[in-house]
């Protein structure tokens, strides 16, 4: 057996006040998911990220199927205020060149929380 000389260097972060969280979750195509990947990075996480400030951070999450994959997507921002002023004409436009270029049919929104009423905060990570 290995002597373990490893030390827990992790530490609990707590947020305050809380990030608002937003959750996406979309079902791809397999073999249109390295495009899609590349696409959403470039259109909407640096699109996100060098256009908004308050734009904190983003995890992608992925459920591989046979037929369909299912990619979670959360995404922190500083506060709910700050999210939902976000222009409604810069995010119909952005969604408008996503399909465009990703090619509507192989990628579907099924589930993002804000249209369901449900809200989450971030109020603590332990890394």
């Amino acid at each position: 057996m290995l002597a373990m000389t490893w030390t827990n260097t992790k530490t609990l972060t707590e947020f305050d006040p809380p990030l608002a969280v937003e959750r996406l979750i979309y079902e791809v195509r397999p073999e249109a998911y390295e495009h899609w990947k590349a696409v959403e990075f470039e259109m909407w996480t640096k699109g996100e990220a060098d256009r908004f400030p308050f734009f904190v951070g983003k995890e992608t999450w992925l459920q591989k199927g046979d037929d369909v994959y299912r990619v979670a997507v959360v995404i922190y921002w500083e506060s709910v205020a700050a999210w939902q002023a976000i222009d409604p004409a810069w995010l119909d436009r952005q969604e408008a060149a996503f399909a465009e270029a990703v090619g509507a049919d192989n990628v579907k929104l099924v589930y993002a929380n804000f249209e369901h009423g449900e809200q989450y905060y971030k109020i603590s990570e332990y890394r």
